[in-house]
């Protein structure tokens, strides 16, 4: 298999959040439906956010082509871990390297929930 076909990442921004689902959204929907045509079985990584909008977008995008399978679609907000992983770190004095803090909730503001009781290491 060709390596293009097996995983495809969406990435997009550079803009003001007012901007982020109307434009986002646009470009979310437009790749999915190519990828469910080009690559269905591809694993589709989403970086474009708001993540908690454009992902269930392309979701329904794949529904409708009947090529949706939820273990080959994900979200990725890596950067809400790391800002919080140096955050605590700084504060703690300890590497980042060394610091993990799980993350949820949305992509925004105070809907970024990190879950400061699980902080590794304690």
């Amino acid at each position: 298999k060709q390596w293009y076909k097996r995983r495809v990442a969406i990435p997009a921004g550079g803009m003001t959040r007012d901007d982020l689902f109307n434009i986002n959204a646009g470009i979310a929907k437009n790749l999915a439906e190519a990828c469910a045509k080009a690559c269905p079985g591809a694993m589709l990584c989403i970086i474009s956010n708001p993540v908690n909008s454009t992902v269930p977008i392309a979701s329904e995008v794949y529904k409708k082509h009947g090529v949706y399978d939820p273990r080959k679609l994900f979200g990725v907000t890596t950067l809400d871990v790391v800002r919080a992983n140096t955050f605590i770190a700084e504060l703690k004095g300890t590497p980042v390297s060394e610091t993990q803090c799980p993350v949820i909730g949305g992509h925004a503001g105070v809907t970024i929930l990190p879950l400061l009781s699980q902080v590794e290491p304690s």
